[in-house]
């Protein structure tokens, strides 16, 4: 009897100290769902009334900003093989040229135009378009600021985009042929996550206010440093 009473304190111990290691642990799994891609219509070539921005890729392939007959707002069109297609609202009017454009970047290690403005106050977006990809399967839209990082170390950068005054965060990975995102604060149940550093990949998540944590990416999970 007093060797099974014994036994049953060894047993209560070590489960205390699991649940004490998990708790010490701040690992944190993300769930990631898949992204829909931009659905593409057909640009009528009348219907643009001024050319803002203009980025070639190649004979058959660029990307562009315009103004259309009907207001002033900036929008975005792609031309594939000599179609014009329009891929939906860039930015508002007058916004200043270092907060809308056209870039040529390298993303999920696939070659991609970004085309990128801001539709109001603390409210930026981009498209991702993946020249390479099948024109239906080509586009991607990405709301909140956005910048292209390497978060883990494969030499393929992923996309981090941060939306909102107090920070919401989603981190958009490469993963079964398809890209898929992950709500951070919905995730880990924060309050705010942001990208502290760049160089370090560092994110500053708050779970409770003045109470700023350290975390950074690895296989699908957010880990407290």
């Amino acid at each position: 009897m007093m060797r099974l009473k014994l036994l049953a304190v060894i047993m209560l111990l070590t489960l205390l100290l699991i649940g004490c290691n998990k708790a010490e642990d701040h690992t944190y799994s993300l769930d990631f769902f898949e992204v829909s891609k931009v659905k593409l219509d057909n640009l009528q070539l009348d219907n643009i009334n001024k050319i803002i921005e203009e980025k070639r890729i190649d004979n058959e392939l660029k990307a562009f900003l315009f103004k259309d007959n009907e207001n002033g707002q900036v929008n975005g069109g792609v031309s594939l093989n000599g179609k014009s297609f329009y891929i939906g609202k860039v930015s508002v009017e007058n916004t200043p040229e270092d907060l809308m454009g056209i870039e040529e970047i390298e993303i999920f290690g696939k070659k991609a135009v970004k085309i990128y403005g801001v539709l109001g106050a603390n409210y930026a977006q981009a498209f991702y378009w993946f020249v390479e990809e099948k024109p239906q399967d080509s586009i991607i839209q990405v709301d909140g600021q956005t910048m292209e990082i390497d978060l883990d170390d494969d030499d393929k950068k992923e996309i981090v985009s941060t939306l909102g005054t107090v920070p919401e965060t989603r981190i958009y990975v490469w993963k079964e042929d398809s890209i898929y995102a992950s709500d951070i604060n919905k995730s880990i149940e924060a309050k705010s996550v942001s990208l502290k550093d760049k160089e370090k990949q560092l994110f500053e998540v708050y779970f409770e206010p003045n109470k700023p944590e350290e975390y950074v990416y690895f296989k699908d999970s957010f880990i407290k440093r």
